[in-house]
């Protein structure tokens, strides 16, 4: 059987030998700065992880329609206002102000201003309209498959 003095002396030797070496390198090395972009590299990927996280969770909680299935809206909308020239005009009408509708909601979950609420129509709501839909498209919401220089 071993001694429990002897066991107690390994363990000693054993830590004198070994694991005080490897401490005092260790303490060398932080001293001399040789982990610094370690440890600045852990922290940067444990704030990124972290935001990750939170981004996931605010996706998780999100309220309202999703942006992409405004965008869908937002293109079937606008080619049925471009088909629609043979409807009546009430369906005309309503084709627009259903659209002008899904390009305040876009606006309002990005944060963009418009002025489509006001009391405004003819010339002045279609140049409102081209500038909340060249607003959106810089954005990133993408509204019209047709790219610029492309004939409509």
């Amino acid at each position: 059987m071993v001694d429990a003095g002897q066991l107690a002396l390994g363990l000693f030797a054993l830590t004198l030998v070994v694991l005080a070496p490897l401490g005092l390198l260790t303490l060398f090395d932080l001293l001399a700065g040789r982990w610094d972009e370690t440890f600045t590299s852990w922290k940067q990927n444990r704030r990124l992880a972290r935001e990750h996280r939170l981004n996931l969770r605010a996706l998780r909680r999100q309220h309202g329609i999703p942006i992409e299935r405004l965008a869908a809206d937002l293109r079937r909308l606008r080619a049925a206002i471009a088909s629609d020239e043979h409807r009546s005009a009430a369906h005309q009408m309503g084709n627009r102000l259903a659209y002008d509708r899904v390009l305040v909601q876009a606006c309002t979950m990005l944060g963009i201003e418009h002025e489509l609420d006001e009391e405004t129509s003819g010339i002045e709501r279609d140049i409102e309209r081209l500038r909340v839909e060249a607003d959106l498209e810089s954005a990133g919401v993408v509204i019209s498959t047709r790219r610029y220089g492309q004939a409509a």
